[in-house]
């Protein structure tokens, strides 16, 4: 069996071998930066960064290879007696290599028993064999405590500019404090501490700044997954106020004050697991200056950043459709809704035609239009019916009006709408007349737009139906006022038939509930400007595309682009937009 320190020798040559890898890599990362610097100038003029270029046990064990190579050459032996947290030149890869073959195994052996173990005996680093699971965090820990991951701040900016140092400074994308890492977390990290690394060798200042991020509406989520194990839920000022002589339902309510708590508590137990992470990875990031997108000072700059640009235009309020998540009452991008093939029912029902002579009331000859939907339960927002104009069934109806099922007021009289017409129906699909619901679709919505139809929103931020939808319907969930509509407009007479329709169905990729689609009053980003900057960056060559057939889907997404609605966490209304303030003020 080999020695343990045999074993700790063939571990080191095998890390060298690594490092003339990494050097090769970091070369090429760094040619990709355009710095203009061919590989060969810089290797043979700076230096190669070993994994544990500040350790004490590399400083040791590389010294002692430098005075063997050099006795070995008629040089003179020098004794290096100094220990200091700092990198290990050398000029070229090979020379490693050289150092090496002039070692036997004795040899390494008597230098590891006399040297390396001893220093590192001396400066704290008690196991001599080399164990992954605690020389690891030693040696990253003796790393940090002796300022190895600082910017070297004793350089002015007149010497870094003389001595051609400029500083290089690399922002980590901020993972989820309440998440774990995953392989791309451990790409960005390997990738970012080989530049930090490379730098920081070539003698520039370094600054490779940590931070996490708040990951609003997955923290949310989690925190009431929390509540509702414990019979609890987050109520609004409204319901707390409604429940204040009933001592039992107040109990299980949690207002926003007492949410925003519980919300901080949990940030508190699970956030150090990401850096924990982070550093067991060997990234050299500067950790004193580790930041939380939610420190009061960021929540400053980031209200700075959203006034800037709310002042020019480039933010602004307005009513849009949104993805609106019921259960974690908020609105989600369309990249947090998840669309899945489902079972459901499409729908087929009578559309009364007016009597023009008798309004709100329906011809005495029966005379209606079918319609087919998947959600009978958003007709109370209908404000038209579209048919194709060259649907020759239709093209007598055009201009006439219909009344809304179910819709009646004291007087009898139902709530009438336009029938239109629109080359976006298809005749094929259902009976090829299809109803508009301008606040509950995305796509009634744009035909509403152009065709300046009202706006009815039928819900409630809990997806409860509103007084919209008249007194037999407001209060009840969506899906229950979908049955008991349905059954009422058996009785009366306007259902024609079901049947079986497979459909997508959009889902929120955080909470899994149904993303009800609605209008709603948001903060909005304008994308316009932004989208051309970022295009012409592409075209003129300024942002290069790698591999170049993705250069399609860049301008996939930035040719058709709407505005970009803000999410803002119940927690924190500024604390959105860290990193997206950073992305603009690229452009503005």
């Amino acid at each position: 069996m080999p020695s343990s320190n045999s074993k700790s020798i063939s571990n080191y040559r095998g890390r060298y071998t690594i490092i003339n890898l990494l050097t090769i890599s970091s070369m090429m990362l760094y040619t990709a930066t355009a710095f203009r610097q061919s590989a060969t100038s810089v290797m043979s003029g700076g230096s190669v960064i070993s994994r544990r270029s500040s350790a004490a046990s590399s400083s040791a064990f590389v010294s002692s290879l430098k005075n063997k190579h050099q006795q070995q050459q008629g040089a003179s032996k020098h004794k290096y007696t100094s220990f200091a947290p700092r990198s290990i030149s050398f000029r070229h890869s090979q020379t490693t290599s050289k150092l090496f073959s002039t070692l036997t195994k004795e040899e390494t052996t008597t230098i590891k028993d006399t040297q390396y173990d001893q220093t590192n005996i001396s400066n704290g680093l008690a196991n001599t064999s080399y164990e992954p699971s605690t020389f690891e965090n030693e040696i990253y820990t003796w790393w940090e405590t002796s300022g190895c991951f600082l910017p070297d701040s004793k350089q002015s900016p007149q010497v870094s500019k003389s001595n051609n140092k400029q500083p290089y400074v690399l922002p980590m994308p901020p993972p989820n404090v309440t998440g774990r890492l995953h392989m791309g977390h451990a790409i960005f990290v390997a990738l970012q501490d080989v530049l930090a690394r490379f730098h920081r060798m070539r003698g520039r200042p370094v600054l490779w700044t940590p931070g996490t991020d708040h990951a609003g509406i997955a923290t949310q989520l989690q925190v009431e997954k929390q509540l509702m194990a414990e019979g609890k839920k987050r109520a609004t000022p409204e319901e707390i106020e409604a429940a204040a002589g009933n001592s039992d339902e107040l109990s299980k309510l949690v207002s926003r004050d007492e949410f925003l708590k519980r919300t901080w508590e949990y940030k508190e137990e699970q956030g150090g697991a990401i850096t924990f992470q982070l550093r067991s990875l060997g990234a050299s990031a500067d950790w004193t200056r580790e930041r939380f997108t939610m420190d009061a000072d960021l929540s400053v700059g980031v209200s700075e950043a959203f006034c800037r640009l709310h002042d020019k235009g480039l933010v602004y309020r307005g009513t849009y459709m949104v993805n609106w998540s019921p259960g974690l009452m908020t609105a989600v991008s369309d990249l947090e809704v998840e669309y899945t093939n489902e079972d459901g029912t499409l729908y087929y029902f009578k559309y009364m035609v007016e009597d023009e002579d008798n309004v709100g009331k329906a011809k005495e000859d029966g005379e209606h239009l079918a319609v087919a939907t998947t959600r009978p339960e958003t007709i109370f927002g209908d404000t038209a019916v579209c048919v194709n104009p060259n649907d020759e069934r239709y093209t007598h109806l055009i201009g006439k009006r219909v009344l809304v099922p179910m819709s009646e007021n004291d007087d009898g009289k139902a709530r009438s709408i336009p029938i239109i017409s629109d080359d976006y129906v298809d005749m094929e699909f259902g009976t090829g007349a299809l109803k508009i619901t301008p606040g509950h679709d995305p796509n009634d919505y744009d035909i509403g737009k152009k065709h300046t139809l009202d706006i009815i929103n039928i819900m409630n931020k809990d997806a409860t139906m509103n007084d919209k939808c008249g007194i037999n319907y407001v209060g009840l969930d969506r899906f229950d006022a979908r049955s008991k509509l349905w059954s009422d407009m058996k009785q009366v007479g306007l259902v024609i038939k079901e049947e079986d329709h497979v459909q997508r169905v959009p889902r929120s990729q955080r909470g899994g509930e149904i993303i009800e689609p609605l209008v709603s009053k948001q903060w909005f980003v304008k994308t316009e400007g932004m989208g051309e900057k970022a295009l012409e960056a592409v075209k003129g060559g300024d942002i290069t595309i790698v591999p170049n057939r993705f250069e399609k889907v860049w301008y996939s997404w930035l040719t058709d682009i709407r505005d970009w609605y803000v999410l803002f966490v119940m927690y924190d209304v500024m604390g959105w937009a860290v990193c997206f303030v950073l992305f603009l003020s690229l452009f503005f």
